[in-house]
């Protein structure tokens, strides 16, 4: 999972890389935002994979193959559903979030380039829904190397299209969404061609247990604040950076960029914990739980070390690679600070997030979120003097406000 995951921040890197050398900062800006639209809809709804994940785990331990079934089923009805809502409403959306941004500045290119790539990436919203789901029951079902497979062919797809695209035809952001269009695509064709099989013999088509899971929407619900809560803050970095130009919308893409990396691999840690800790709890095996958690734990802290270690070392090489701009590269020397201290400050919360999921503490999860929200918007509110640094010294205190709510509850349930 960590070798699957880590490959999805370097496609987002190179998206990055291919933006970032184009002659304007407004690109990359426009990139950023039109992105952040998609990816503030599609993880909103990034429960339908925890979720997924959490009920197929524990079905799986259980030994109950229908209930796998079922728990798909009804994640492809909810995702197909919610697609449709977000195809009617695009543009309306789109628009509302325009309306949020700063309008002392000129952002004209910015938001034109931001239309264009919405414009195209949009329309992946069933097939990207759909693969939260499958995706999610291959990790509850331990099937770790069939995603490394799929997000390596997927984020291949991707890289070769983001080189014919932009540097070869010169479609610049246009040509960054046509790419993301057909690896979403591809991904789905992979991931249908491995979920159908093992499901095919338990499909019951029967609208009664299709939609009668009252466990799988309560979880869905709540998963769903915890989600809204995750994107307004990361979302506020990207709309209130508007107040500060182009440049610092820019500037906090590429700080994002190192993020992903620890994201991603950190998740890689929590999807296979998930996945375990779902079939140990349904085998209510709770030894062999803290066992997995505190294992986890470690894992994720040598990990978090190792990038502190690599950011200290190499972040300037690194940002030299992701962009060419002058303007950027002398605003990120003063930003160095915060990339080194985020592995360090978020692993304990992706890690705890893992274990929550597999024990399908849904509330655990809204609670701990709404905690490290408010810690974010106070932190933020008092250091409002500091700009854009500001920004990134709330982000740090929510993840570790994220992180600290929940090793609390885990301990207080007994578990470590």
């Amino acid at each position: 999972m960590i070798l699957a995951n880590i490959s999805v921040p370097l496609l987002g890197f190179v998206d990055v890389a291919v933006i970032g050398h184009l002659p304007s900062a407004s690109f990359l800006a426009g990139t950023t935002l039109g992105s952040l639209v998609v990816m503030v809809l599609f993880w909103l709804l990034g429960f339908l994979r925890m979720s997924t994940t959490g009920l197929v785990a524990q079905a799986y331990g259980d030994k109950n193959p229908q209930q796998e079934a079922v728990v798909v089923l009804q994640g492809v009805l909810i995702a197909t559903l919610l697609s449709v809502v977000i195809l009617v409403n695009h543009t309306n959306l789109f628009n509302y979030f325009i309306s949020l941004l700063a309008s002392d500045v000129d952002l004209t290119d910015a938001i034109q380039a931001a239309k264009t790539y919405f414009a195209i990436r949009i329309w992946t919203a069933p097939i990207s829904l759909i693969n939260l789901v499958l995706t999610g029951y291959l990790i509850a079902k331990g099937q770790t190397k069939t995603v490394l497979y799929a997000l390596l062919i997927c984020n291949f797809v991707n890289l070769i299209a983001d080189i014919i695209m932009v540097p070869v035809l010169g479609f610049d952001v246009a040509g960054v969404a046509v790419a993301s269009v057909l690896a979403e695509c591809t991904l789905f064709i992979f991931l249908v061609r491995n979920v159908y099989p093992q499901i095919s013999a338990y499909l019951r088509f029967n609208l009664t247990i299709i939609l009668g899971s009252r466990q799988l929407l309560s979880l869905n619900g709540l998963l769903f604040m915890r989600s809204m809560l995750l994107q307004l803050c990361l979302s506020f970095i990207t709309i209130y950076a508007t107040r500060y130009g182009e440049v610092a919308v820019a500037t906090n893409a590429i700080v994002m960029q190192f993020f992903m990396f620890i994201s991603f691999t950190m998740d890689g840690i929590a999807f296979s914990l998930e996945s375990l800790i779902g079939q140990y709890f349904g085998k209510k095996q709770k030894l062999k739980l803290a066992l997995l958690i505190r294992t986890g734990m470690r894992l994720a802290l040598f990990g978090a070390l190792i990038y502190c270690l690599v950011y200290w070392l190499l972040g300037e090489y690194i940002v030299n690679l992701l962009t060419n701009i002058p303007s950027l590269r002398t605003e990120l020397e003063s930003y160095y600070a915060w990339i080194i201290v985020l592995p360090i400050v978020s692993y304990m919360s992706f890690i705890l997030d893992g274990v929550f999921v597999g024990l399908a503490y849904s509330f655990k999860m809204f609670k701990s979120m709404l905690i490290a929200a408010i810690t974010f918007f106070v932190v933020f509110y008092l250091t409002q003097e500091l700009g854009n640094h500001g920004l990134w010294l709330a982000f740090c205190s929510f993840m570790l406000a994220r992180g600290l709510s929940q090793l609390y509850m885990v301990q207080k349930k007994n578990f470590i």
